[in-house]
């Protein structure tokens, strides 16, 4: 087997990953086709990072039971490589449920995913003081309060759609664009209510610091010009 790149799952570096040890060795699930069999292999492979040792399940058609993979369609790393996401100007609880969602996405954790997502609308809500009862009213006046513009009211409401279908137990499969769709729309979520907000108040005090400093009255005694005593200049 070739070597293999991923992203690490033990030191989350884009590494490539080459096959250690024993061959591949054949899992005895292989399921017999007109043209072959379907079967899955598994490798230990090492990352050329830190050394570590992770395991590679490829699932594909091949000629014959122990002959190699001539295609591969479905392939899985063990340990899955976890990536999160941060998000400055955030409450430190709010970002970190926003994080702990695109984990569990980057694993394929889905439904999780969404359902974190559906809770960091509200608590976003609730942190602004917005006590209004269920999370479709939360919405909703985050949108009276001129906290968000209308089509973010709507992306609100989308994530709270989203979520729905996991917190009131209605258990249908979500794609991974989906649950990708409805992460990025809750991201937006947190850029209009803090981080938009936070950069501009950041340039605001760069810039009104800025004219202070162009503005303040010079010292006295740089607008008395040098200072000489018995001929020599003391001003150096």
């Amino acid at each position: 087997m070739a070597s293999l790149s991923t992203t690490c799952g033990w030191c989350g570096r884009f590494a490539n990953m080459q096959p250690y040890g024993e061959p591949a060795k054949v899992i005895a699930n292989s399921e017999a086709e007109s043209y072959g069999v379907t079967k899955t292999e598994q490798t230990v492979c090492r990352c050329d990072h830190c050394g570590r040792l992770s395991l590679v399940l490829q699932r594909g058609h091949a000629t014959e039971v122990y002959s190699e993979l001539i295609t591969v369609d479905e392939e899985e790393w063990l340990p899955a490589s976890v990536i999160g996401r941060s998000f400055e100007d955030v409450p430190s609880q709010i970002g970190s449920v926003a994080n702990e969602a695109y984990k569990c996405a980057s694993i394929g954790a889905y439904r999780g995913a969404v359902a974190l997502a559906r809770a960091v609308v509200e608590s976003t809500a609730k942190s602004k003081g917005i006590t209004a009862n269920g999370i479709a009213n939360k919405i909703d006046k985050l949108y009276e309060q001129n906290l968000i513009r209308e089509h973010v009211k709507d992306a609100a409401h989308e994530v709270r759609f989203g979520g729905n279908s996991v917190a009131h137990g209605d258990l249908d499969d979500l794609s991974s664009e989906e649950a990708e769709e409805i992460l990025l729309l809750m991201s937006e979520i947190l850029e209009e209510v803090f981080q938009s907000p936070a950069r501009v108040q950041r340039q605001r005090q760069k810039r009104l610091a800025r004219k202070a400093e162009k503005t303040q009255p010079a010292s006295p005694d740089a607008a008395s010009g040098p200072v000489q005593a018995g001929g020599v200049d003391f001003s150096t």
